[in-house]
């Protein structure tokens, strides 16, 4: 199984980014998908790293106040149960 793009990414619902890593980031070697990786003069870098942000996540402006706590919990929020349905309907 393709390990996951290690991108943190929503603003209102931070959580991993669900696409496949493709390529693994210069600086930091995090493994992220095509769609957070670009090619740089010194090889492929993550989105983060080009901004500048210590944390693997898109919203650069929030990057900065998360925790590593922080993003091994995003990490696990994909683990939710898709067929309980408690907050299907808020109306």
């Amino acid at each position: 199984m393709a390990e996951q793009c290690a991108m943190i990414v929503g603003y209102l619902v931070p959580h991993r980014c669900p696409n496949n890593a493709l390529a693994t980031c210069v600086k930091c070697g995090r493994k992220f998908c095509d769609e957070h990786v670009s090619i740089s003069q010194g090889g492929l870098l993550c989105l983060a790293c080009q901004r500048g942000v210590e944390q693997p996540v898109a919203v650069s402006q929030v990057a900065r106040d998360y925790t590593a706590q922080d993003i091994a919990l995003f990490s696990t929020v994909g683990a939710f149960d898709s067929t309980d349905d408690t907050f299907s309907d808020l109306s």
